[in-house]
């Protein structure tokens, strides 16, 4: 039988769902090997098995073959002898001893993935693992689609990592006690590049990497790759207060700085733009922003790198602060996504300026030329009449060249995004919804949300109880741009989409000493006025606190309790039957002018009180918008100026007992949006 090979990438939301259900026929019943007694008792895995021993040689002073022999859940892609034998002669190395240690830590640390048991089932629709692994970097993974020559049937589905490893279909799945085993047929790629260099080896965005490297961009992200001073040794993992619960919050290991490049190629710049050279591209950069022109900087090369130069804006703009894998780009974890797009925002490059990355899901919304479940930037919002395409961000660079280096990853895609005034005046033409952690982009460079490692839940009725995904605080410093005083905490818990929280996570502000002041950055947005929502859930043991914007005090202490709280927000349940829709529409007024608003009505938690809307067997739970604890409320109407970086200042001021503030996400709403009157679009509750 023939058999026809197409290695196809296939992108999905599903690797950031928070289900984690596995089908029962997709395992393998194995009991009584660890996965070091797999590696060393087959004669095929011999090679890798040496590389592994050697690691526990290595500088990082882990015995690794010994923690493979221990419980827990790990995944390993093991190369074959052949794999790893055609890795010794393409490096010159005549045997796996010839391979320094510290070099085959890595190698095997690539290879390994600790935290969760990975089956071939969950790679299906993804464009990359949802967990790093113990080398602290991310597999893509695309698939590679089997058929019959004659038939064109699809005989299977298998996946290939980096590029380079494929999982060898029939060996799959091949489970141990503390995991999987997934046996491939190429040893993975690491690139151990900055993320400029790995882009210049691909001749198809040469223009792009030119104006990088002119504009100091490439320098930047050359230049940041870790912080060295961060130790975790000088904090602990502590059993911290969270509002619930006490729970285990673990001190981050590393701080590493992680970008993401959005490069359009130079044929799409020549037809698009016709953009032929660097001249060419500064001219259409400057026709957006103005600036130096391009005799000035020729007379003055040094001005490319001023942050204002339009070239250095316009390909700042185009990426991002952090690591943005594919998939991770957006959550649809608690989004209703047959209802709204899945739409984050982020800071870039370009100093002061904020991005939109949409993913499509929604049928009505898919433009002509759009592809469902595709990832756009600077995507008009259709709902409320914007037809602005976005650019499309390509899930894999095409030629094989690998996107993931050590410090990022890069994406091609159909044109330039840029802040111009168009942009402004259109895609900033919305209200913009922000997960907190997207605010930090630490929260994504050091995969802090991925759910890696196992938490453990301070419950004296249980003390063995564990959970998959882990909580963690911040050290003042730890984060960029944050301050939070020392009798504070500021606590993350990690997804959970039976939470009362938006995307499943939430930060919460807790002290011991009844003390808690956090300043923060706000995101930036074109000039104009504003209000300012914060989505949280009203519970008994929340505080009250005072709401700074640049220093300034605004409006009275904002009280989180859930004492009577129906009454004095006017609260009323959106799905009411009992109501006319004359009469909702005067309560929401009634609500919004006492500064409230609901929930939501595109955002689900699995558990809480509400009604079940089963779409085609799927419980989505309990719809945000009928939930009375889960709610909007107005912290200030405020006048944003783009050319300054405005601050968020929270402080407590009660916060008696165990109470804690809790700070969900933040709503940027332009006037044009929540003041509408007339003939206008009003603002839905989606």
């Amino acid at each position: 039988m023939m058999l026809a090979f197409g290695l196809v990438a296939i992108g999905s939301a599903i690797v950031t769902s928070c289900n984690d259900d596995i089908p029962a026929e997709s395992y393998y019943t194995f009991t009584g090997e660890m996965m070091s007694d797999y590696l060393k008792s087959r004669s095929e895995y011999s090679e890798f098995t040496a590389i592994v021993n050697r690691a526990a040689q290595s500088e990082r002073g882990t015995n690794l073959m010994d923690l493979l022999s221990v419980r827990g859940q790990y995944t390993c892609f093991a190369p074959n002898n052949d794999a790893v034998r055609k890795y010794l002669k393409q490096n010159g190395y005549n045997s796996v001893n010839d391979i320094p240690a510290s070099l085959c830590d890595t190698i095997a640390r690539t290879h390994l993935v600790e935290g969760k048991a990975y089956y071939m089932v969950d790679f299906a629709g993804s464009t990359s693992l949802a967990t790093v692994n113990m080398n602290d970097r991310y597999l893509t993974i695309e698939a590679d689609t089997v058929v019959d020559e004659t038939t064109k049937d699809t005989l299977y589905v298998t996946y290939q990592f980096n590029r380079s490893g494929e999982i060898i279909y029939n060996l799959s799945n091949d489970s141990v006690e503390n995991g999987v085993v997934h046996p491939v047929d190429a040893m993975l790629s690491v690139s151990n590049q900055a993320l400029p260099d790995l882009m210049l080896e691909n001749p198809n965005i040469s223009l792009f990497n030119e104006a990088m490297e002119v504009t100091g961009i490439s320098e930047l992200m050359r230049n940041k790759i870790k912080d060295s001073s961060w130790n975790p040794d000088n904090y602990e993992n502590k059993i911290i207060y969270s509002g619930a619960q006490d729970d285990y919050c673990y001190v981050p290991e590393h701080k590493y700085y992680m970008f993401t490049a959005f490069a359009c190629p130079n044929e799409v710049l020549k037809e698009r733009y016709n953009i032929t050279d660097l001249e060419s591209f500064y001219r259409y950069a400057h026709s957006i922003y103005g600036g130096d022109t391009w005799e000035t900087v020729q007379a003055n090369p040094s001005k490319m790198k001023e942050w204002r130069n339009p070239l250095r804006r316009l390909v700042g703009y185009n990426c991002l602060d952090r690591l943005g894998m594919y998939d991770m780009l957006t959550t649809i974890c608690t989004i209703d996504t047959r209802l709204v797009n899945p739409t984050e925002w982020y800071s870039t490059l370009d100093s002061l300026t904020t991005i939109k990355c949409e993913r499509v899901t929604v049928t009505r919304f898919v433009g002509r030329d759009e592809k469902w479940n595709q990832m756009y930037l600077n995507r008009g919002d259709m709902s409320r009449g914007d037809m602005t395409p976005g650019i499309r961000v390509d899930k894999a660079v095409e030629g094989g060249y690998v996107q993931s280096a050590l410090n990022g990853i890069y994406y091609t895609t159909n044109g330039l995004a840029d802040y111009g005034q168009e942009t402004k005046d259109n895609i900033f033409n919305t209200r913009m919804r922000m997960d907190l952690y997207t605010i930090f982009p630490e929260m994504m460079s050091n995969s802090i949300r991925d759910g890696r490692t196992t938490n453990k839940i301070a419950d004296s009725a249980n003390p063995d109880k564990t959970v998959t995904s882990p909580n963690y605080w911040f050290p003042n410093g730890y984060l960029d741009n944050v301050k939070i005083n020392e009798d504070g905490y500021f606590l993350f818990q990690s997804q959970h989409n039976t939470y009362w929280s938006y995307e499943g996570d939430e930060f919460n502000l807790f002290s011991e000493a009844n003390n808690y002041d956090l300043t923060f950055n706000l995101p930036c947005v074109p000039t104009g006025t504003y209000q300012i929502r914060i989505g949280f859930a009203d519970m008994p043991t929340r505080g009250i606190c005072q709401f700074y914007l640049d220093g300034e005090p605004k409006s009275i202490p904002f009280d989180q309790r859930d004492d009577n709280f129906i009454a004095r927000t006017g609260w009323f349940d959106l799905s009411s039957t009992s109501m006319t829709s004359e009469e909702k529409e005067a309560a929401k007024k009634n609500m919004h002018n006492l500064g409230w608003y609901h929930g939501p009505a595109s955002v689900f938690c699995m558990s809480g009180e509400g009604h079940e809307d089963n779409y085609n067997g799927t419980n989505y739970g309990s719809y945000f918008s009928t939930i009375s604890h889960t709610v909007r409320y107005v912290l200030c109407t405020a006048d944003l100026d783009e050319n300054v970086q405005h601050t968020v200042r929270i402080k407590s001021v009660w916060a008696v007992g165990k109470t804690v503030v809790m700070i969900d996400y933040l709503e940027l709403v332009p006037k044009s949006v929540y003041g509408v009157d007339g003939e206008g679009k009003a603002e839905d509750d989606y």
